[in-house]
């Protein structure tokens, strides 16, 4: 279905998420009216795609700068772009797998105490078959509880770990070689954060689950197997059909997502090679 904009065509993908921008060239500068309509899309939509895009690595990092700061280039593990640090390096094959956050549905950086507010990702190179990501909207997913749940999951907060799916004993090949996001000394430093179970949505007021597998340890104040069992349901429900857009990658393609209601899942399920270019924008605490 199309959403009328005054200055931009907006494709809806999916009920939940998801919607492709038509007919725009981002390497040209974008008008105060047409920057506000890409923003207005990306709140009401979560994930929004720019089809056959042509950038430099300079006008990806000024198109994300647009959205908020930059994350620093330290705080991921990944391997940079020699000209431009801000962007991240996200290269795999079947000999070179991501390793990071292989089969897990994740937000990304839900271990820090200020998560990201969002992803801009450019895809360079992309697999003839497979390498598509899933986004779920954690606002659906809310709004399809039953009240009495709604009920119960305001007002819990939720320990969130960045290395418990990646802790030595779990994970060791990560450690055998020496990724500098999992560097025995970064882990000393950690310590786990913690966020509403519910998280508001700063600039829409909507309320969103704010859990995922990947990251989420225990319930704080719930007993280990309650809080076991509520998470358990929670990821389950997370996963629903239904909350979900599916996207199909193209070369050039390039896509922003709000990452404080959503979840993510990028498939390995190719052999060629896949790369693309990160840019992280600096989120808030989740209230």
């Amino acid at each position: 279905m199309s959403i009328n904009y005054e200055s931009i065509e907006v494709n809806e993908m999916s009920p939940a998420c998801g919607a492709i921008i038509e007919e725009i060239d981002l390497s040209k500068d974008l008008s105060n009216q047409e920057f506000s309509e890409i923003h207005k899309a990306l709140l009401d939509r979560t994930v929004i795609v720019f089809r056959d895009q042509n950038l430099t690595e300079t006008q990806h990092v000024q198109f994300a700068r647009r959205f908020g700061d930059i994350q620093p280039n330290a705080i991921s593990g990944f391997a940079k772009h020699e000209k431009e640090p801000e962007i991240d390096i996200l290269e795999s094959d079947a000999d070179n797998p991501p390793y990071v956050t292989l089969d897990l549905w994740h937000t990304d950086f839900a271990g820090r105490e200020k998560p990201t507010l969002g992803t801009v990702i450019y895809a360079k190179d992309i697999p003839p078959e497979g390498g598509d990501t899933i986004w779920v909207s954690s606002y659906a997913a809310y709004e399809g509880l039953s009240d009495r749940m709604k009920a119960h999951v305001d007002g819990l907060f939720a320990y969130h770990n960045a290395y418990q799916n990646y802790d030595e004993t779990v994970r060791p090949e990560l450690w055998e070689k020496d990724y500098q996001v999992y560097k025995r000394e970064s882990k000393a430093n950690y310590r786990p954060a913690l966020h509403p179970v519910v998280r508001t949505h700063p600039d829409t007021g909507k309320k969103g689950l704010f859990v995922n597998e990947s990251m989420t340890s225990v319930i704080k104040d719930m007993d280990r197997r309650e809080s076991s069992f509520l998470l358990s349901y929670l990821f389950e429900h997370l996963r629903t059909p239904e909350f979900q857009y599916r996207h199909k990658w193209r070369k050039n393609d390039f896509v922003i997502w709000d990452n404080r209601l959503s979840l993510h899942y990028a498939l390995f399920d190719y052999t060629e090679h896949r790369l693309m270019h990160r840019v992280n924008i600096v989120g808030s605490k989740p209230i």
